[in-house]
């Protein structure tokens, strides 16, 4: 009974308090008691003394030389815990003057105000909307919309790689702002590493020659670049895909996660089977679009629709974050992650911060995991679980308590 003791209660921890039980969708209760853990490690990092203002202002001017505008963005959002009492209210008082935004927009263009000149304006020139310049077209005198984004705002880490890397083919246009969205920094809405399939064919090629290629990246874009069924049509499978590329390809990946993601990919596209389709598919001469076709058909070949369902599991948390933070928020909240349970929990700390969670884990690093305040989910199984570990308590006292009576009082005779 001690040792069913044991296992039944670390089954019951594990089952209470799992990183699984968060969902899709964590609970209102999670998310308040997370953002509530966000505030405050907010507040551990400022300086003590009257150096709040300037030690915030530097974060955010930090990061807008960086040009990590999620960063920015996070730390504006954290302004009424990061600076002193009375600038915090003040922010909070200006925010809710506002008449039009969410929450969050109002209260960015509040913190705005207490920026020091420079760094707003700098900070308003990340988020301006392109230019549109209407030029006549000369040859046919039709008129032509053209738009011109700050070329400063696409992250380092994830810049398209060249030709001779065979990612051609990647976009990261800004893209339109919505009106509601002034206040944001610009999220790279045609944001994409997966490549086209010309590109999958010339690394394949390079993948079958015996070149140094790392197939987990060329298995990923073939994976984003197959027709897979998509029941939520709002998970962009694309986009999350280029979010493990860019953090492999810039080495921002644990040993373990790396590890964890190759034998999902193992699962759902075999190293060993792809490649010898893909070989026999390539040992043909034929021209590139035929060649395009016979490649992804043979990469679709190899799916293994069970691996690949596990697979939609992890892409699907991981599009959640980026669309919560953004492409670059996600590659930096993905450095802290070890396991598919630490992605979860940190798609709960985005959807309880936004990009005050990408600030937060630049400045803690892996401590921001524990900020995830997952809470007991209860269930009918865990109920059950939990009388069955009374009934063993119970059953230990009354054998406890039996021992004890009937034990009699042992004499000691000298010799």
């Amino acid at each position: 009974m001690l040792l069913l003791l044991a296992v039944l209660g670390a089954r019951i921890m594990t089952n209470a308090y799992t990183a699984e039980s968060v969902g899709d969708v964590p609970d209102i209760q999670a998310r308040t008691e997370t953002r509530r853990a966000i505030d405050e490690a907010f507040q551990t990092i400022v300086p003590k003394g009257n150096v709040a203002r300037a030690f915030w202002a530097d974060q955010i001017s930090r990061e807008l030389s960086a040009r990590d505008f999620s960063a920015a963005r996070g730390y504006l959002l954290a302004a009424p815990v990061m600076l002193e009492r009375d600038d915090g209210r003040a922010i909070l008082a200006a925010a809710d003057a506002e008449e039009t935004g969410s929450q969050d927009q109002r209260l960015v263009k509040a913190a705005l105000l207490f920026l020091p000149n420079e760094t707003r304006a700098e900070y308003e020139r990340a988020i301006e909307p392109p230019r549109v310049n209407i030029e006549p077209d000369e040859a046919e005198g039709d008129v032509i919309a053209s738009s011109e984004a700050s070329s400063d705002r696409t992250d380092p880490d994830l810049a398209p790689e060249s030709p001779a890397d065979g990612e051609a083919g990647a976009e990261f246009g800004d893209g339109d702002i919505p009106d509601e969205d002034l206040y944001a920094p610009r999220r790279a809405s045609a944001f994409s590493l997966v490549g086209d399939r010309a590109d999958l064919v010339r690394r394949a090629q390079r993948w079958v020659n015996g070149d140094a290629v790392d197939s987990l990246q060329i298995r990923l874009s073939a994976i984003g670049l197959i027709d897979i069924p998509n029941p939520d049509e709002e998970i962009d499978y694309a986009r999350a895909i280029s979010v493990l590329k860019a953090a492999g390809r810039a080495r921002r990946l644990t040993s373990k996660y790396r590890e964890y993601l190759t034998g999902r990919v193992d699962l759902a596209l075999p190293e060993e089977q792809a490649f010898a389709a893909v070989r026999d598919a390539l040992s043909q001469v034929a021209p590139m679009n035929q060649l395009e076709d016979q490649v992804v058909a043979a990469f679709e070949a190899t799916i293994v629709p069970e691996g690949l369902r596990r697979l939609e599991s992890d892409l699907a948390a991981i599009d959640r974050i980026a669309a919560l933070t953004s492409p670059s928020g996600a590659v930096t909240l993905l450095e802290s992650a070890d396991s598919p349970e630490d992605v979860r929990k940190l798609q709960l700390i985005a959807e309880a911060g936004g990009d005050r969670a990408v600030a937060l884990s630049k400045e803690i690093g892996p401590r921001v995991l524990r900020l995830a305040q997952i809470g007991i989910k209860w269930s009918m199984n865990l109920a059950l679980q939990i009388m069955g570990l009374a009934a063993i308590g119970m059953a230990l006292a009354w054998t406890a308590l039996s021992a004890v009576g009937q034990a009699r009082p042992v004499r000691h005779i000298r010799s």
